[in-house]
Protein backbone atom coordinates (compact mmCIF):
# COMPACT_ATOMS: atom_id res chain seq x y z
CA UNK A 1 0.00 0.00 0.00
CA UNK A 2 1.12 3.30 -0.76
CA UNK A 3 0.05 6.91 -0.30
CA UNK A 4 0.92 9.89 -2.31
CA UNK A 5 0.11 12.45 0.21
CA UNK A 6 -0.75 16.35 -0.51
CA UNK A 7 1.04 17.28 2.65
CA UNK A 8 0.03 20.91 3.32
CA UNK A 9 -3.47 20.40 1.63
CA UNK A 10 -3.88 17.85 4.80
CA UNK A 11 -2.64 20.24 6.95
CA UNK A 12 -5.69 22.70 5.68
CA UNK A 13 -8.21 20.21 6.89
CA UNK A 14 -7.06 19.66 11.01
CA UNK A 15 -8.08 21.19 13.97
CA UNK A 16 -4.85 19.78 15.43
CA UNK A 17 -2.85 21.79 13.19
CA UNK A 18 -2.03 24.86 11.29
CA UNK A 19 -0.67 26.31 8.42
CA UNK A 20 0.84 28.91 10.24
CA UNK A 21 2.44 26.35 12.84
CA UNK A 22 6.23 26.46 11.77
CA UNK A 23 6.57 22.78 13.06
CA UNK A 24 3.09 21.59 10.96
CA UNK A 25 5.56 19.69 8.37
CA UNK A 26 7.15 17.71 11.21
CA UNK A 27 4.43 17.15 13.00
CA UNK A 28 2.16 15.43 10.10
CA UNK A 29 5.13 13.85 9.12
CA UNK A 30 5.60 12.36 12.30
CA UNK A 31 1.48 11.28 12.33
CA UNK A 32 2.10 9.57 9.09
CA UNK A 33 5.30 7.69 10.39
CA UNK A 34 3.25 6.49 13.13
CA UNK A 35 0.26 5.21 10.67
CA UNK A 36 2.86 3.80 8.53
CA UNK A 37 4.53 1.97 11.17
CA UNK A 38 1.28 -0.21 12.04
CA UNK A 39 1.24 -1.28 8.82
CA UNK A 40 4.25 -4.15 9.16
CA UNK A 41 6.21 -2.89 6.13
CA UNK A 42 3.31 -3.09 3.97
CA UNK A 43 2.36 0.09 3.96
CA UNK A 44 4.82 3.46 2.53
CA UNK A 45 4.14 7.05 2.24
CA UNK A 46 5.17 9.98 0.28
CA UNK A 47 4.44 13.07 1.35
CA UNK A 48 4.79 16.85 -1.15
CA UNK A 49 5.27 20.15 0.38
CA UNK A 50 5.09 23.80 -0.99
CA UNK A 51 7.86 25.76 -0.26
CA UNK A 52 10.65 24.75 0.62
CA UNK A 53 14.34 25.94 0.93
CA UNK A 54 16.15 24.84 -1.38
CA UNK A 55 13.81 22.09 -1.98
CA UNK A 56 14.09 18.20 -3.03
CA UNK A 57 14.31 15.34 -0.41
CA UNK A 58 14.33 15.94 3.09
CA UNK A 59 16.28 13.38 5.04
CA UNK A 60 15.57 14.90 8.20
CA UNK A 61 12.07 14.23 7.90
CA UNK A 62 12.18 11.18 5.91
CA UNK A 63 12.41 7.70 6.88
CA UNK A 64 12.58 3.87 5.46
CA UNK A 65 9.19 4.00 4.63
CA UNK A 66 7.98 7.54 4.70
CA UNK A 67 9.47 9.97 1.70
CA UNK A 68 9.20 13.50 2.41
CA UNK A 69 9.96 15.89 -0.48
CA UNK A 70 9.55 19.96 -0.73
CA UNK A 71 8.72 21.38 -3.86
CA UNK A 72 11.67 23.85 -4.42
CA UNK A 73 10.45 28.02 -4.71
CA UNK A 74 8.25 28.89 -7.64
CA UNK A 75 7.42 24.94 -8.33
CA UNK A 76 4.01 24.10 -7.30
CA UNK A 77 3.95 21.14 -5.18
CA UNK A 78 0.75 19.90 -7.19
CA UNK A 79 3.14 19.52 -10.36
CA UNK A 80 5.67 17.47 -8.50
CA UNK A 81 2.39 15.29 -7.11
CA UNK A 82 1.12 14.82 -10.62
CA UNK A 83 4.65 14.02 -12.20
CA UNK A 84 5.34 11.55 -9.74
CA UNK A 85 1.91 9.88 -10.04
CA UNK A 86 2.46 9.53 -13.41
CA UNK A 87 5.48 7.57 -13.06
CA UNK A 88 3.90 5.53 -10.11
CA UNK A 89 1.61 4.89 -13.23
CA UNK A 90 3.67 3.92 -15.91
CA UNK A 91 5.11 1.02 -13.58
CA UNK A 92 1.90 -0.41 -12.64
CA UNK A 93 2.89 0.14 -8.97
CA UNK A 94 -0.62 0.51 -7.20
CA UNK A 95 -1.34 3.84 -4.96
CA UNK A 96 -3.42 5.89 -3.52
CA UNK A 97 -3.70 9.91 -4.21
CA UNK A 98 -4.71 11.92 -0.79
CA UNK A 99 -5.80 15.88 -1.46
CA UNK A 100 -8.63 17.86 -1.41
CA UNK A 101 -7.24 20.46 -4.01
CA UNK A 102 -9.33 20.22 -6.69
CA UNK A 103 -6.75 21.25 -9.32
CA UNK A 104 -5.71 17.67 -8.58
CA UNK A 105 -8.35 16.34 -8.29
CA UNK A 106 -9.65 17.38 -11.68
CA UNK A 107 -6.53 15.97 -12.98
CA UNK A 108 -6.62 12.50 -10.67
CA UNK A 109 -9.96 11.75 -12.38
CA UNK A 110 -8.75 12.74 -15.84
CA UNK A 111 -5.72 9.97 -15.21
CA UNK A 112 -7.92 6.99 -13.18
CA UNK A 113 -6.13 7.73 -10.22
CA UNK A 114 -7.24 6.22 -7.25
CA UNK A 115 -7.80 9.05 -4.43
CA UNK A 116 -9.52 9.73 -0.79
CA UNK A 117 -9.79 12.89 0.42
CA UNK A 118 -7.50 14.86 3.29
CA UNK A 119 -10.52 14.90 5.75
CA UNK A 120 -10.63 10.99 5.47
CA UNK A 121 -7.09 10.73 5.78
CA UNK A 122 -6.97 12.61 8.50
CA UNK A 123 -8.82 10.45 10.42
CA UNK A 124 -6.93 7.54 9.32
CA UNK A 125 -3.81 8.89 10.84
CA UNK A 126 -5.75 10.18 14.35
CA UNK A 127 -6.60 13.78 13.62
CA UNK A 128 -9.53 15.77 13.53
CA UNK A 129 -10.81 17.16 10.41
CA UNK A 130 -11.90 21.22 10.83
CA UNK A 131 -15.62 21.47 11.88
CA UNK A 132 -17.73 24.68 11.49
CA UNK A 133 -21.43 25.12 12.94
CA UNK A 134 -24.17 24.10 10.72
CA UNK A 135 -26.15 26.79 8.65
CA UNK A 136 -29.96 25.43 10.49
CA UNK A 137 -30.75 28.59 12.06
CA UNK A 138 -33.31 27.03 13.73
CA UNK A 139 -33.59 27.35 17.78
CA UNK A 140 -32.04 24.39 19.54
CA UNK A 141 -34.75 22.55 21.37
CA UNK A 142 -32.47 21.70 24.21
CA UNK A 143 -30.18 24.38 25.72
CA UNK A 144 -27.56 21.71 26.71
CA UNK A 145 -27.91 19.72 23.29
CA UNK A 146 -24.38 20.31 21.60
CA UNK A 147 -24.18 22.37 18.69
CA UNK A 148 -25.01 20.15 15.07
CA UNK A 149 -21.49 20.61 12.75
CA UNK A 150 -20.42 19.64 9.39
CA UNK A 151 -16.68 18.89 8.63
CA UNK A 152 -15.92 20.91 5.45
CA UNK A 153 -13.06 20.76 3.06
CA UNK A 154 -10.95 24.08 3.58
CA UNK A 155 -7.94 25.03 0.79
CA UNK A 156 -5.05 26.02 0.52
CA UNK A 157 -5.16 26.43 -2.73
CA UNK A 158 -8.05 28.19 -5.27
CA UNK A 159 -10.47 25.87 -4.99
CA UNK A 160 -11.40 26.55 -8.56
CA UNK A 161 -8.19 27.84 -10.45
CA UNK A 162 -8.00 28.60 -13.80
CA UNK A 163 -5.16 26.55 -15.86
CA UNK A 164 -2.89 28.95 -17.31
CA UNK A 165 -1.83 28.12 -20.98
CA UNK A 166 1.89 27.29 -19.02
CA UNK A 167 -0.32 24.38 -17.44
CA UNK A 168 -2.40 23.75 -20.37
CA UNK A 169 1.39 23.34 -22.40
CA UNK A 170 2.96 21.03 -19.84
CA UNK A 171 -0.20 18.86 -19.18
CA UNK A 172 -1.28 18.30 -22.53
CA UNK A 173 1.36 16.49 -23.91
CA UNK A 174 0.96 14.12 -20.90
CA UNK A 175 -3.12 13.34 -21.49
CA UNK A 176 -1.98 13.01 -25.32
CA UNK A 177 0.57 10.09 -24.27
CA UNK A 178 -2.29 8.69 -22.02
CA UNK A 179 -5.13 9.00 -24.61
CA UNK A 180 -2.38 7.47 -27.11
CA UNK A 181 -1.93 4.39 -24.89
CA UNK A 182 -5.48 4.37 -24.49
CA UNK A 183 -6.39 3.92 -28.41
CA UNK A 184 -2.90 1.64 -28.74
CA UNK A 185 -4.54 -0.86 -26.18
CA UNK A 186 -8.72 -0.73 -27.73
CA UNK A 187 -7.23 -1.06 -30.84
CA UNK A 188 -5.24 -3.97 -30.13
CA UNK A 189 -7.88 -5.59 -28.09
CA UNK A 190 -10.01 -5.17 -30.71
CA UNK A 191 -7.23 -6.70 -33.47
CA UNK A 192 -6.89 -10.16 -31.09
CA UNK A 193 -11.08 -10.44 -31.06
CA UNK A 194 -11.04 -9.96 -34.88
CA UNK A 195 -8.12 -12.92 -35.27
CA UNK A 196 -9.88 -15.02 -32.32
CA UNK A 197 -13.24 -14.80 -34.46
CA UNK A 198 -11.38 -15.51 -37.76
CA UNK A 199 -9.67 -18.22 -36.14
CA UNK A 200 -12.42 -20.09 -34.42
CA UNK A 201 -14.61 -19.67 -37.92
CA UNK A 202 -11.93 -21.20 -39.73
CA UNK A 203 -11.91 -24.26 -37.30
CA UNK A 204 -15.63 -24.74 -37.60
CA UNK A 205 -14.81 -24.58 -41.55
CA UNK A 206 -12.39 -27.63 -41.18
CA UNK A 207 -14.60 -29.31 -38.68
CA UNK A 208 -17.52 -28.78 -41.47
CA UNK A 209 -14.87 -30.21 -44.19
CA UNK A 210 -13.98 -32.70 -42.02
CA UNK A 211 -17.35 -34.05 -41.19
CA UNK A 212 -18.43 -34.21 -45.10
CA UNK A 213 -15.46 -35.81 -46.07
CA UNK A 214 -16.26 -38.49 -43.47
CA UNK A 215 -19.84 -38.91 -44.90
CA UNK A 216 -18.68 -39.19 -48.14
CA UNK A 217 -16.20 -42.38 -46.91
CA UNK A 218 -19.01 -44.42 -44.62
CA UNK A 219 -21.31 -44.07 -48.14
CA UNK A 220 -21.64 -47.74 -50.14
Amino acid sequence: MLWLIDGHNVIGQLQDLSLDDPYDEAKLTQAIRRYVMRGNGKVKAIIYFDNGLPGGFSKELSSHYVEVIFAPPRTPADRLIMKRASALRAKSQEFVLVTSDDHIRQLGFAYGLEMIASEEFALLIGFRPVEVPDDDDSPQSDANQPRKTRTVILYDKDPNPVISQQEINYWLPIFQHKLHQVRAAKAAKELAERQAAQEAAERRRLERERLKQTGKKKRP
